[in-house]
């Protein structure tokens, strides 16, 4: 079935909120799933993996392990990059702007690809950004400029395959010294994807005019946590109704 991109935008923060989101954590959550969803980075099956996970973990923001200078090491606490995603970012841009740059390590999240969204938005407040993990023998960097509104997005070859669950944020004023900062540091293997502008436009450009494509199946599973949230709201309605 298809659906809109305002229609799939309310019903995902209704079912975030049902899963226990605050607002603004929903809010980011929502835009998150649309945004990698139109732009072919798969975001509606990203959720759809995640949701088993969300449905029975607590909603636990990343908790702040080490902060030194410009760089600091947060613990995801094994929750989604949907939860700790803004948080991570807006601390790499926080600290890049008082020290110039910076590097943020968040150590024990999932669905690391959700962040590309999280690094558009900062770039629209003239931030620069490199993101890096690591999936199985795979590496993903993810770099986008100030003012930037798509990254350039590249796949690699990785000798040994890592199984940790960390991401890397880079920021500071421009892409070039954090770029360099980057390669000082990650020595990327030999490039196997990358994915452009131009292909990510038409993507959107097509999800826009004709809709957005979601499994039955899993608009069923939205609308089940959308209807939590409009019990709990006709409860609450009914309780205050003889005051």
């Amino acid at each position: 079935m298809k659906v809109s991109r305002n229609e799939l935008t309310a019903t995902l923060k209704k079912a975030f909120e049902g899963l226990g989101f605050s607002v603004g954590d929903y809010q980011d959550a929502a835009a998150m799933i649309i945004w990698s969803q139109m732009h072919g980075f798969d975001g509606l099956q990203q959720l759809q993996d995640a949701l088993p996970f969300l449905n029975d973990c607590l909603c636990l923001h990343a908790k702040l392990i080490h902060n030194d200078d410009h760089q600091a090491l947060l613990d995801g606490q094994g929750s989604s990059v949907l939860l700790s995603g803004s948080q991570t970012v807006r601390l790499a841009c926080a600290l890049a702007r008082q020290y110039g740059s910076s590097r943020v390590r968040l150590d024990n999240c999932h669905n690391r690809r959700l962040i590309i969204q999280r690094l558009a938005s900062a770039a629209a407040s003239h931030s620069a950004l490199v993101a890096y993990w690591v999936e199985g023998t795979t590496a993903i960097k993810v770099s986008i400029g100030p003012g930037a509104k798509r990254p350039d997005y590249g796949r690699y070859v990785v000798q040994d395959a890592v199984a940790d669950q960390s991401l890397l944020i880079f920021a500071g004023a421009d892409l070039a010294s954090i770029d360099q900062q980057f390669n000082d540091e990650i020595a990327l293997g030999i490039q196997t994807e990358a994915y452009s502008w131009d292909a990510m436009v038409d993507r959107y450009d097509i999800m826009l005019d004709e809709g957005i494509e979601i499994d039955e199946s899993l608009w069923y599973e939205l609308d089940t946590l959308v209807a939590r949230v409009l019990v709990e709201s006709t409860d609450s309605s009914r309780a205050g109704a003889g005051d």
